[in-house]
């Protein structure tokens, strides 16, 4: 008992450590206003302008059917998930490379990204769960559904204009985030 209690303080503490978080002082130097964006660039995992040059519907990634029952029996419509690859011009923060694939997801009739869209693009690590194929082997936990590690948006405010390159360069550097990290 005092083995496997010791055995979960220590996978917690491991969890809780792996967790990335900006430091108060950091985060209360920047403007209100900054303060949404630079928690997005500090879980960042690549930063890279660059012009999206495919973007095709991924299936794999989609919950079968077209409603969601969440509690008390409401409904939400299932998102759509879509896979896509961006040509690199340059790179802010992670790795360089010319191509990165990216995966995306929008309710259905939302605005998605078009190809040829110039953006600077906020990627993130997710687990990218292949819900079809759950689906079809009629999993009921996640351990038995096949998941992906990827780059994915999280949100539309992940997708940012050209002209503010300048100002996410210098949250970055308020960050004290290393430009070549990961």
């Amino acid at each position: 008992m005092t083995r496997g209690a010791l055995l979960g303080v220590a996978l917690v503490a491991a969890c809780a450590t792996a967790a990335k978080q900006i430091s108060p002082g950091r985060l209360s130097a920047l403007p209100e206003s900054d303060r949404e964006l630079a928690e997005s660039l500090f879980d960042a995992e690549q930063v890279v302008a660059g012009r999206l040059v495919q973007v095709a519907e991924a299936q794999e990634y989609e919950r079968p059917g077209q409603l969601v029952f969440g509690a008390g029996g409401t409904k939400a419509t299932a998102a759509l998930a879509y896979s896509g690859e961006i040509r690199v011009d340059s790179t802010l923060v992670g790795r360089s490379g010319r191509t990165v694939p990216i995966t995306f997801f929008a309710p259905r009739g939302a605005a998605i990204p078009r190809q040829d869209t110039t953006a600077i693009w906020i990627l993130h690590r997710r687990v990218l769960w292949r819900l079809k194929e759950c689906a079809e082997r009629q999993s009921v936990t996640s351990t038995a559904c096949p998941s992906d590690n990827g780059l994915a948006l999280d949100s539309n405010s992940d997708i940012r204009p050209l002209a503010e390159w300048p100002r996410l360069q210098a949250l970055i550097g308020v960050l004290g985030l290393d430009p070549g990290r990961r």
